[in-house]
């Protein structure tokens, strides 16, 4: 398995099984074949048989099912992976995943771990990655999950006729 192939194949969605093929041979029945091409290098039934097995309460199947894919260093999969785990309420362990692709400075690498961050109330972390425009991420993050009158005192202000609208981001605070 190779980064770059499963690359070219997802974007693509040629060499592979389409998802909309995985998913209507789920719906047929064909759950042991679409768990045979996961393990033979096909993204999408991986994805798909990951997805269904955590669903099942089985979150150590499915990640052993998408490790080879992860191995590889392939960002959708990584990105994949941990939204799984954070969708298990095991946030840590997603952004611990994440960090390093993030430290790498590979843009979307960059957004999905501010925006984790962020949703773990570590939006400060996510304001020291070297993203470009990240602090607008993490200004109104806080917010979120939040309830009574602060949540919604750090609402940006709608534009009016009076207020001029917003120009260049502001610096995060860095140089």
């Amino acid at each position: 398995m190779d980064a770059a192939d499963l690359d070219y194949r997802a974007r693509t969605l040629s060499g592979c099984v389409p998802p909309h093929l995985v998913s209507r041979l789920f719906e047929l029945g064909h759950a042991e074949e679409v768990e045979f091409l996961a393990g033979r290098g096909e993204w999408f039934c991986a994805r798909e048989q990951a997805r269904l097995l955590g669903g099942k309460d089985q979150q150590a199947q499915a990640l052993d099912v998408l490790a080879p894919y992860v191995a590889t260093g392939w960002w959708k999969a990584v990105e994949t992976m941990a939204g799984l785990l954070e969708g298990w309420g095991r946030g840590e362990e997603a952004i611990a995943l994440v960090r390093p692709y993030a430290e790498a400075q590979e843009r979307s690498a960059l957004e999905f771990a501010g925006r984790l961050l962020a949703r773990h109330g570590r939006g400060d972390e996510g304001a020291a990655l070297p993203f470009p425009g990240f602090c607008a991420l993490t200004r109104f993050a806080p917010m979120q999950g939040r309830k009574g009158p602060a949540a919604g005192s750090r609402r940006p202000k709608q534009p009016t006729a009076r207020t001029p609208r917003p120009g260049p981001e502001p610096s995060c605070g860095g140089s």
